[in-house]
């Protein structure tokens, strides 16, 4: 009876645990991460009854909890990737919301601005339309404004969503690292709570919410959690240790967000992030947000830019130069909410153009015209600063070479604006010359230019016009006779100097006022002249007048002081044109104190100056005195017309003695080194040219050419410069011709000016006329500069071209018919700012003018960007209802593994409380049993 009891007792126990747990199902039966129970029951050892083996009742082996790895990691990966489209969804539709909406969208605003344009170019006179003009341009600054602002307010709620996030990660990120702590009590995970491993999985499907996760589960059931590609990277949950993450926007792209692990210790980038609500709230931002946000701002500094450039090309109702109509910060990361309308008095808006184009009432043909100015495309040189440093020494210059075969080479461009500018041949080939032109081919400095040199050298890609010609009308002429009145020198010149002066009756020497520069004499400085023979009659001229030939004794060679005593014969038998005029002749020969041989025995001594012998070999000084003591103590018994002395640093200075100033100094030395260290030879002396003042006139010295060339002005020991005094009106093109390598330098005064506003300053006249070539009337017209009388350009004209227009340093003139021979058009800066509408036409146009990128419209370019937003929308709608299905899957499969079946619970708790019953009828019969032996006596 003692068995029954023992088996009874241990299977009502058993069922009853069985009982307990089925209730434990059914009451978390809606409990979310709740992992289904199931008691395991396991027969007890069998007792050995003599040779039987009797059961002994069953036991709660354990509760076993239903669970698969493979399950649960399917429902964390689809629960990441649909969370990560809920973002996009929510919030992209938001953007296009109030991107694409009729009361908040820039289309309209757009359209309004663009149709009050339009509107004012048909009656620019009418102050209302001007008014309405100001406000739909407010409109429009309002409107890219309102759209900013909306834009901030997304990326503000989406900041503290993603700091929301990852306070919440970081939450579940330590309450996973507890629950490992926890778990360090057992070694199996068999033995650990199934309530605390459904804890543990609840708290990961929570982490996989933001984000896609990687684990490692060890044998006690801890888990290695992290959010990186692999199980050793980017890891924030490691046994019992977790790592916080942080999160930083940057200032200069605010819609970027910066995840980092640890932020407080060894901080290190979480860069790899994937799937989840926070990798679809940064996909949202950077794909969304920033790319609106970036469209909007790149579209904002477009439309500002473009109707800037084109109100600025204007001219506003006073009569002036149109302003900016818009302002914005461009360096902004919001730029678009920057935008504000600069003017408030509509008589500002710039209706007319700055350029005017006006028929002669004589013109037969009955052709209207009109003007259009854009800003032309540049060829040719590089601009001069970028070539040349403001320097005029030769150590300063750049090299250039001509070869045999292509014989020219571009130099630079003079920019318009650029003012008093030198540009200098250093040391030339014998025919090298520089040449300037304009782009039009006149040509105002240089020599003419002829046969394959002017093929080479005139084409577009050197920056000429198409259908210009090359003309020599002003070459090297100046005032008058000059381009545009320009004062233009090719040659050696000096002007005169200016000296400061100061105010010295100050004591203090830091307070001396500066008074005004005093005039000083004009003075032309030359080198050391070449070995010339011969100056031909004619080749060179001083100040417009040709010299005089001059010619050598035999076989020598002229000296400075021959063409000091040429040139003094010339001013002479030049008055008064050369009045005021005086030459002088120096030659100077300094030896460096460091290579004199004088009292080392090893050196040779041995000396000779203009023949005669100064130091033998066998000489010996005690100082470099006793050598200048020694030089002029044979000038004084020899002609060697040389007077030695020395300098405050010790060098020996060898000049001519009075009445042979510029004579030649020959050192020789024979096959020995000499004791100056220096080569033997010929050493030349220079000239220099003075003027004296004259208080009414400009005296310069100009040493120009007649028959000659650069290379003759090198062999007197001038260098030869093109000279342009005063401001340039124009792009000037310099070039370097003939065969050879020179060293070009250059000094030049003020910055570029506005070439528009330069072109605006001069009327010109635009005349047709026609001659015959080949029997056949060609046409023909000119462009003349009306203030000075220079034709500036001509070209011939194909009246039957498909667009009748003609181009002209960024202007294009458009006719309604071909133009007759006689028909005149005048060109000149628009002062006229009130009836004239050609200014708002072209800002009304940019309406239809492709200015964005991919040659699009602004508004067209908006509407893009729109539709590229809602196809992103889409596509995550699309993304996130495909996903929704996998992730309904996915818990249909844990349901069916995990999850509590309420019908199979009622069977359960049916069938374990039928067995408990007839376990408790078996302890009710034992004990009525027991109580019948008992009742024996």
């Amino acid at each position: 009876m003692t068995d029954i009891v023992s088996v009874a007792s241990n299977a009502v126990s058993s069922y009853q645990r069985a009982l307990g747990t089925i209730s434990n199902n059914i009451a978390n039966v809606a409990t979310d991460g709740y992992s289904r129970q199931e008691v395991v029951l396991e027969a007890n050892p069998a007792a050995k009854v003599g040779n039987t083996y009797l059961g002994t009742g069953v036991t709660v082996d354990r509760i076993k909890r239903q669970y698969d790895t493979f399950v649960e990691s399917n429902l964390r990966s689809s629960n990441s990737d649909l969370l990560s489209q809920e973002p996009m969804v929510n919030y992209a539709n938001r953007v296009i919301d109030v991107m694409g909406g009729p009361s908040m969208g820039l289309s309209s605003a757009l359209d309004q601005f663009f149709g009050s344009a339009r509107n004012l170019s048909a009656d620019p006179a009418s102050s209302v339309l001007r008014g309405s003009f100001v406000r739909d341009a407010e409109n429009l600054a309002t409107r890219f404004g309102q759209l900013s602002s909306q834009l901030d307010l997304v990326q503000n709620e989406t900041d503290q969503l993603v700091e929301s996030d990852v306070k919440e990660m970081n939450t579940t990120i330590s309450q996973l690292a507890e629950i490992n702590v926890q778990m360090t009590k057992q070694k199996s995970a068999i033995d650990q709570p199934p309530d605390l491993l459904d804890q543990r999985d609840k708290l990961l499907k929570d982490l996989s919410s933001f984000a896609r996760i990687n684990t490692f589960f060890q044998e006690n059931g801890s888990v290695t959690v992290s959010l990186g590609p692999s199980i050793t990277r980017d890891v924030v949950v490691d046994g019992t240790k977790s790592f916080r993450v942080g999160a930083s926007f940057a200032a200069a792209s605010p819609e970027k967000v910066a995840l980092v692990i640890d932020p407080y210790g060894k901080a290190s980038p979480l860069t790899s992030l994937s799937s989840g609500k926070l990798s679809g709230l940064m996909s949202f931002r950077e794909q969304v947000l920033g790319s609106s946000r970036s469209a909007l701002n790149v579209l904002a500094n477009t439309v500002v830019k473009e109707i800037n450039q084109a109100h600025e090309g204007g001219i506003d109702a006073y009569g002036k130069k149109g302003v900016a109509l818009f302002k914005i910060d461009s360096n902004s990361t919001a730029a678009a909410g920057t935008i504000e309308v600069a003017i408030a008095d509509p008589m500002l808006v710039a209706t007319a153009a700055q350029f005017r184009v006006i028929e002669s009432p004589n013109n037969t043909s009955g052709a209207d015209a009109s003007i259009l100015f854009e800003a032309p495309i540049s060829t040719g040189p590089k601009a001069l600063s970028n070539v040349l440093v403001n320097n005029s020494n030769p150590a300063a210059g750049v090299k250039f070479q001509v070869g045999d075969l292509r014989k020219v080479a571009p130099i630079a461009t003079i920019q318009s604006g650029t003012s008093d500018i030198g540009i200098f041949l250093n040391s030339p080939g014998d025919f090298q010359q520089l040449q300037v032109l304009t782009r039009d081919g006149r040509q105002l400095i240089g020599s003419q230019i002829l046969g394959e040199d002017l093929s080479q050298l005139y084409t577009p890609t050197n920056g000429f016009e198409v259908g210009s010609t090359y003309s020599t009308q002003y070459l090297n002429k100046s005032g008058d006779q000059g381009y545009k009145d320009m004062s233009v020198f090719y040659g050696a010149k000096a002007d005169v100097r200016l000296v400061q002066q100061w105010d010295m009756t100050e004591k203090n020497p830091d307070k001396h006022t500066v008074l005004n520069s005093k005039k000083a004499p004009a003075i032309l400085e030359g080198q050391s002249i070449g070995n010339i023979s011969r100056i031909v009659e004619g080749k060179l001229k001083l100040n417009g007048v040709a010299l005089s030939n001059v010619q050598a004794i035999g076989d020598s060679t002229l000296q400075a002081s021959d063409l000091k005593k040429w040139l003094d014969e010339n001013i002479a038998n030049n008055q008064p044109a050369l009045n005021g005029f005086k030459v002088s002749a120096t030659n100077e020969i300094r030896i460096p104190f460091k290579q004199i041989n004088f009292n080392d025995d090893s050196k040779s001594k041995y000396l000779s100056i203009n023949g005669n012998v100064v130091s033998d070999v066998g000489s010996n000084w005690a100082s470099l005195d006793d050598l200048v003591q020694a030089i002029n103590l044979v000038g004084a018994s020899e002609p060697t017309n040389i007077f030695a002395s020395q300098s405050q640093n010790g060098d020996i200075v060898l000049t001519n003695t009075a009445g042979h100033e510029g004579e030649d100094i020959n050192i020789d030395s024979g096959a020995i080194p000499n004791a100056f260290g220096i080569s033997a030879g010929s050493y030349k002396g220079s000239i220099s040219i003075e003027r004296s003042l004259d208080a009414n006139v400009d005296t310069p010295i100009e040493l120009g050419f007649g028959s000659g060339r650069p290379s003759d002005l090198t062999s007197l020991g001038f260098t030869t410069g093109a000279y342009i005094k005063g401001n340039t009106k124009e792009d000037l093109l310099v070039f370097l011709t003939g065969s050879g390598t020179a060293k070009i330098s250059a000094t030049y005064a003020s910055s570029p000016a506005d070439a528009k506003e330069i072109l605006r300053t001069q009327p010109l006249e635009v005349k047709f006329f026609s001659k015959k070539v080949g029997g056949v009337d060609q046409s023909y017209y000119t462009i003349s500069d009306l203030t000075t009388k220079t034709e500036l350009a001509q070209r011939d004209f194909d009246p039957t071209q498909p667009e009748l227009s003609i181009n002209y340093q960024g202007l294009k003139i458009s006719f309604s018919s071909p133009p007759k021979a006689g028909d005149v058009y005048t060109v000149d800066g628009n002062r006229d700012g009130v009836g004239n509408n050609e200014n708002m036409l072209a800002i009304a146009n940019l309406e239809s003018k492709g200015v964005m990128g991919g040659g699009k419209t602004m508004g067209a370019y908006y509407i893009d960007q729109v539709n590229d937003m809602g196809n992103i929308a889409r596509q995550a709608s699309i993304s996130q209802s495909a996903l929704k299905v996998v992730y309904d899957q996915a818990v249909t499969a844990r349901d069916e593994v995990s999850g509590v079946s309420l019908d199979q619970e009622a069977a359960d708790l049916i069938r374990f409380q039928q067995a408990y019953q007839a376990a408790a009828k078996i302890l009710q019969v034992a004990s009525q049993l027991f109580d019948s032996v008992l009742a024996v006596r």
